[in-house]
């Protein structure tokens, strides 16, 4: 993770009322799936606010973002399991500065047994006003793996959770290229992450998805590959239906069978993306691609095109 070519660990401190913060690269940590977790708790990479902490210290917190900084409208989404320990933010985010912004925040404090939903934060930051919603998840974050997405076209994103559809937002829609970051962070702040925590809390990522256009281009319609030999042809994005399951591929380390990540990306053509998908080098012979082919269809003669049988 550490030399991870398409992630950084951040490590810097930050200047916050009433504490500050303090990103730490020791506070991400892989935890694999296969064998036993090596830091105890949920396989996946595990993200660490540190608590206690002492009035006139640093929290010390997680956070890490793409390398690319050319990602535009397209569909983001993340699986994580949560935690109920109040004092905390957990955030997935497509940036550009603090003006322009997709924020997908969890806060633990709003994560209680008093109801069977929990409230989300949608976020939009562009010039002029900015969109925000405050709807209900139809389960606790803190209760398993979900996948919380967005999907970002031009005067609207809509956010979805299990597949489910939550919210449209069309206030403060972005338009320039950014890119991803995700993070675990306490400041103390009444108003918003409380806390900071009186222990140790834990946000573990299970993946991390992205289909998206590369820089200021049109986003195109995506469309079912019934013709997967078809020069450039365009596979329809698959969609997380329920709860993510435990059994599901989990992205954020080495597994057992050499598939690398996250440095895993695919095809950032027009109206293709990157997704979870094996980085390969190979060009495909029969059109198939990703896992457990490892082949790519980048230049290969049956054209830039996807296999059912074998998502890029």
């Amino acid at each position: 993770m550490q030399d991870d070519p398409n992630w950084q660990i951040s490590a810097w401190p930050q200047a916050r009322e009433p504490y500050a913060m303090s990103y730490e690269k020791r506070n991400v940590i892989a935890n694999p799936m296969t064998g036993s977790p090596a830091g105890g708790g949920d396989p996946g990479l595990q993200m660490v606010v540190r608590g206690p902490t002492q009035q006139g210290s640093a929290v010390s917190t997680a956070e890490l973002k793409t390398i690319r900084e050319d990602m535009h409208y397209g569909s983001y989404r993340v699986a994580l399991k949560y935690s109920q320990e109040p004092g905390t933010c957990g955030s997935m985010f497509w940036y550009k500065n603090d003006t322009h912004e997709i924020d997908i925040e969890l806060l633990s404090y709003q994560d209680t047994d008093a109801s069977s939903t929990s409230p989300v934060n949608f976020v939009l930051h562009s010039d002029g006003p900015k969109g925000f919603a405050t709807p209900q998840l139809p389960f606790h974050p803190s209760d398993g793996f979900h996948e919380y997405r967005f999907d970002w076209s031009p005067g609207k994103v809509s956010f979805y959770a299990d597949g489910q559809f939550i919210r449209d937002l069309t206030q403060g829609v972005p338009v320039d290229p950014g890119f991803i970051m995700l993070n675990h962070w306490s400041s103390g702040n009444p108003g918003w992450s409380k806390g900071p925590p009186a222990k140790d809390v834990t946000m573990t990522l299970a993946y991390v998805k992205a289909y998206f256009d590369k820089g200021p281009k049109t986003i195109q319609t995506r469309s079912e590959c019934a013709d997967a030999t078809a020069k450039d042809a365009i596979c329809e994005v698959p969609d997380q239906k329920g709860p993510v399951s435990p059994n599901q591929r989990t992205v954020f380390f080495t597994q057992g069978n050499g598939e690398n990540s996250p440095s895993q990306w695919s095809t950032d053509q027009p109206g293709a993306g990157t997704t979870g998908g094996t980085v390969a080098e190979k060009i495909s012979p029969d059109a198939t691609c990703g896992s457990p082919s490892g082949y790519t269809c980048l230049g290969s003669e049956k054209g830039n095109c996807c296999s059912s049988h074998g998502w890029w």
